[in-house]
């Protein structure tokens, strides 16, 4: 990559780190994300205590991420949320798999209702300035080649009863999600979503996470879903396209497959405020700890075309994982397109 692509790039997205910035992170980022200092000019990144730092960055939400906003605070220095785009990779992140994209947020993480994100900024302006099918073509190509943020399991039907029943998707979280409580969920969100489903008539279908239901973790739902008559627990390992496929609607707190089945115009009703939720595009059932975030964001009612230009290509930065060099979003689904495909072949 030359130094005017690099140039081009901060230009579009003033509020990153300047490309060659030196850039400060705890421990946990060095171990974890040997990578990431491709995202930043290619130095190797330097100690949260390090001097002359230019800023510092974090990944996700937990402790490590929560001491270096500290001591980005006590240092007078910007500091930058990280987490994984909304369009990641074929296999999975803990498997050694690196993204295709990364977010990098000087607000606030994506998944947080709290305040207002640079994702949340990036959706109101594009909802007041970007015509109304901008996104169109990236949604029609995430939809068409069946992808989600991890591709890695196979497109084939689940396996459950015929129903003539209106069917509920309704989406389990692994228990301590930070993404939960971020997007102002609780315990009792996901109590209340399936209060309401089994009041709908509908067949309520509960995907649960296979690590739940063989015991290794523990879920918000699926413990008392799996005791409930009525209830389908739905665990198969196949891919989110497959289950959007057989479904009438998605109830989720604030899970990605949200924003999947609004990319496929299906519609999702919320029971926290994820950052797709809030927009005119969901039914809302926060609550009224949402309603703060609700309000912020009612001022703007963007298309879902919109939403998805401001999340997929405005906000993520995209760079090809093995020769890092610079990708929009529609090469990016392109190179998981030949990388799947390739799988496949070699299967």
């Amino acid at each position: 990559m030359n130094v005017q692509d690099e140039v081009s790039l901060e230009a579009r997205r003033a509020w990153q780190p300047n490309w060659g910035a030196k850039i400060g992170a705890t421990f946990f980022v060095h171990q974890a994300f040997p990578w990431l200092r491709h995202y930043f000019g290619n130095a190797p990144l330097q100690s949260t205590l390090s001097p002359s730092l230019d800023g510092i960055v974090s990944w996700g939400g937990r402790l490590p991420a929560i001491a270096a906003d500290r001591i980005a605070r006590l240092r007078r220095l910007p500091h930058w949320h990280l987490e994984d785009g909304f369009l990641r990779s074929v296999g999975l992140g803990k498997e050694g798999s690196i993204p295709i994209s990364i977010v990098i947020d000087d607000k606030a993480l994506p998944v947080d209702a709290g305040r207002a994100s640079r994702l949340e900024l990036l959706i109101a302006e594009a909802g007041r300035t970007a015509p109304p099918d901008k996104g169109a073509t990236i949604r029609e190509a995430l939809v068409s080649n069946k992808l989600s943020k991890y591709n890695n399991l196979p497109h084939c039907a689940p396996r459950i009863e015929r129903t003539t029943r209106r069917r509920i998707l309704l989406v389990d979280q692994v228990y301590g999600d930070v993404s939960v409580a971020k997007a102002l969920g609780s315990q009792a969100s996901f109590n209340r979503m399936l209060d309401d489903a089994l009041d709908s008539g509908a067949q309520c279908v509960v995907r649960t996470h296979p690590d739940v239901l063989a015991g290794h973790r523990k879920g918000y739902m699926t413990e008392r879903a799996a005791k409930t008559p009525g209830v389908i627990l739905m665990a198969d390992k196949v891919s989110a396209a497959s289950i959007l496929d057989i479904v009438d609607e998605v109830w989720t707190v604030s899970s990605q497959m949200g924003f999947d089945a609004l990319l496929r115009v299906l519609p999702v009703r919320c029971y926290a405020t994820p950052f797709y939720a809030g927009w005119g595009l969901t039914e809302d059932r926060g609550g009224m700890s949402s309603q703060t975030a609700l309000h912020r964001r009612s001022a703007t009612r963007p298309t879902l075309d919109q939403l998805t230009f401001a999340a997929l290509s405005l906000y993520p930065v995209y760079r090809h994982p093995l020769t890092w060099k610079q990708l929009d979003a529609l090469t990016a689904i392109d190179h998981l397109v030949r990388e799947i495909r390739d799988a496949r072949g070699n299967a």
